[in-house]
């Protein structure tokens, strides 16, 4: 009977606690990197300095995306369009992937 109540009493105070990070638009950074998931599974760091994107491929490789256009930075292979919350990744000829910032 014991271990129930103490059950019940752990159930409840993990129910009461709250994370921040699990609502539908988690805070982003005012500056700094911002990682992105894309819907193909690429994940990205990207910072966004002056004129260009600074992105790192995780698992991969690193670039400086040159402005291009309005929030639209590309080196002529890769490209990123967007910028804060939502954006989407260009590899080549390829379809663009949306991507979630987080």
């Amino acid at each position: 009977m014991k271990k129930l109540i103490a059950l019940a009493i752990l159930a409840a105070l993990a129910a009461c606690q709250t994370n921040p990070w699990t609502s539908d638009n988690p805070p982003l950074p005012p500056d700094g990197p911002i990682l992105y998931s894309c819907a193909d599974g690429t994940q990205l760091q990207v910072t966004y300095e002056g004129d260009q994107a600074l992105v790192s491929i995780v698992g991969g490789v690193s670039m400086a995306l040159p402005a291009t256009g309005t929030n639209y930075y590309s080196n002529g292979r890769y490209g990123l369009r967007g910028a804060g919350a939502a954006a989407q990744w260009e590899v080549g000829r390829r379809a663009p992937t949306s991507c979630q910032g987080g």
